[in-house]
């Protein structure tokens, strides 16, 4: 197969998840959004493994866009996985209230025309976008190269990265940490769509490497979920102090309010006493 092909069948897939899960999303469904997060995650996984062929103007323009429409899908999805860990505990009700705002922004979002550019747009790029059209020698060749070739080297590109990345684990902060569990979750859909592409036994040893992906990737989501959870827990915690300040600012503008009533009726009645 050659990558060209390759490259839109993977990306065809993505987004067909991606809509199949749009109503569930906008129902407000925790497990059809963490799907659409998957998928989208998937999809900038393969465009970032088929740059070389497929990087261009369309496509930067494309990846803002999907920037802003990550960014509401990861609140809502952090705000579930923090309820889910807080079951019977105080902050489960703050976590509950984040969530109700967050999906209201998000689903305003997918109903919106932006949205709707946005997808239609994907649709059209991988199709027919600039990528698709580029006549020069090399540009040709890149899309032709045979899936087996180029995912081979490419695996073998991403895999020396991750290495390096991952030294020192132990002493990272956690920036670094997240950047390597970024780049593990890349390679690891990057040795799924190898799947068939390459020959049974060099997938066979690129397997092994996917089990182990599997496992650091759950231990480094582990962290990141608590991490996430202590920051959301803070956030909603100085939100909580916020309200209660104007809480108390009414209150006390409610109570001078009050004693200067009170105050000028008792000076009335004095006034009367005395007179």
């Amino acid at each position: 197969m050659r990558c060209e092909t390759a490259f839109r069948l993977i990306l065809s897939e993505c987004l067909e998840e991606v809509a199949i899960n749009h109503e569930a999303v906008s129902a407000g469904d925790p497990t059809p959004l963490h799907h659409t997060r998957i998928a989208l995650t998937r999809l900038k996984a393969a465009i970032a493994f088929y740059e070389p062929m497929v990087a261009d103007i369309e496509w930067t323009r494309l990846k803002a866009e999907l920037k802003w429409l990550s960014a509401y899908l990861g609140a809502t999805r952090d705000l579930d996985v923090a309820i889910e860990n807080s079951k019977g505990q105080p902050e489960e009700r703050a976590f509950k209230a984040a969530r109700a705002d967050a999906f209201q922004a998000l689903d305003e979002m997918l109903r919106s025309d932006r949205y709707r550019q946005w997808f239609e747009g994907m649709w059209d790029w991988i199709g027919s976008g600039p990528w698709t059209a580029r006549q020069d020698r090399r540009a040709a060749q890149r899309r032709a190269v045979p899936v087996s070739v180029f995912h081979a080297r490419r695996l073998a590109q991403w895999h020396r990265k991750l290495c390096g990345k991952s030294r020192g684990l132990q002493g990272m902060g956690k920036h670094k940490r997240h950047r390597l569990r970024l780049a593990s979750k890349r390679l690891r859909y990057a040795i799924e769509f190898s799947e068939g592409g390459l020959p049974a036994d060099d997938y066979a040893a690129w397997r092994i490497v996917l089990k182990h992906l599997r496992k650091g990737q759950q231990l480094l989501g582990e962290l990141n979920d608590d991490e996430v959870r202590r920051d959301l827990f803070e956030s909603a915690d100085a939100r909580a102090q916020r309200a209660r300040k104007r809480k108390a600012k009414h209150q006390r503008m409610h109570e001078r309010k009050r004693k200067s009533r009170l105050l000028r009726r008792a000076a009335a009645v004095y006034r009367k006493i005395s007179g």
